[in-house]
């Protein structure tokens, strides 16, 4: 099934850098198998397919080179890594140390306006996932993460989590958000969250932090298992699709 870049990704705010934009069109053509493993990508081929120019093209492919997802051919351009399930717990296992962490803090540091403000990102979260919002509780999921790990006042942490967690969430988002059988699940998961940090109890919202992002680790591989999503190390013939450029409403 194609998913559109848009499905897997927020509506990038006008002065998102255009290389951001060309990252996002990157990772959702290979989470939607327009891009494949083994693959090989040039600059040229992705300055016709987007529609852009070189420069945005060149750190894009950089960044991801440095996430894993590509790698670079000596002046021949770059080939695409596999989507593994190693990769995919490797990035968990990132996520989980540095929003721990970065929880506990905000148990430490969080004001009462924090606080306040945390239960009704939480409640307008809970109801969209509820109300089978797919895509915009991702949207709101995102939201209300960054809003706790903003508290511990640790930028370079946050930094290293968007960089290392991109690739990871758009795969997620590809399954279309959140499915009935998880619903209550993860809105509980949640609470554990809110709670402890209502209750400014550091050592809980690091274990609640934890136990949420295992969990979410676990669910993301048996829905990719399930599906056969894990990609192969088959590689295609060089190239890419016709262009279709590169808009804020492909993106």
């Amino acid at each position: 099934m194609r998913v559109s870049s848009k499905s897997l990704a927020s509506i990038p705010p006008l002065n998102e850098p255009v290389y951001l934009r060309v990252k996002r069109a990157i990772v959702a053509d290979l989470v939607s198998g327009e891009f494949l493993p083994g693959m090989h990508l040039t600059i040229d081929t992705l300055t016709t397919r987007y529609g852009v120019s070189h420069m945005p093209i060149r750190e894009a492919l950089r960044q991801l080179e440095g996430e894993g997802i590509l790698i670079s051919l000596a002046h021949r351009g770059f080939k695409i890594e596999s989507v593994t399930e190693d990769y995919i717990r490797n990035i968990y296992d990132i996520r989980v140390g540095i929003e721990s962490l970065l929880a506990h803090r905000a148990a430490e540091l969080a004001t009462d306006e924090d606080i306040s403000d945390i239960r009704h990102l939480h409640e307008n979260l809970s109801a969209l996932i509820r109300s089978g919002g797919g895509v915009p509780a991702a949207l709101e999921n995102v939201k209300f993460h960054k809003r706790i790990y903003a508290i511990a006042r640790n930028p370079e942490a946050e930094l290293i989590l968007e960089g290392r967690t991109r690739v990871v969430r758009s795969v997620g988002d590809g399954f279309g958000g959140y499915t009935p059988d998880v619903f209550e699940i993860v809105i509980a998961e949640h609470e554990k969250m809110v709670v402890a940090l209502e209750r400014k109890d550091p050592k809980a919202a690091g274990d609640a932090v934890f136990d949420h992002v295992t969990a979410a680790r676990d669910r993301l591989l048996a829905k990719m298992a399930e599906t056969h999503r894990f990609t192969s190390d088959a590689a295609p013939q060089t190239g890419t699709q016709p262009s279709r450029g590169i808009t804020d409403q492909t993106l």
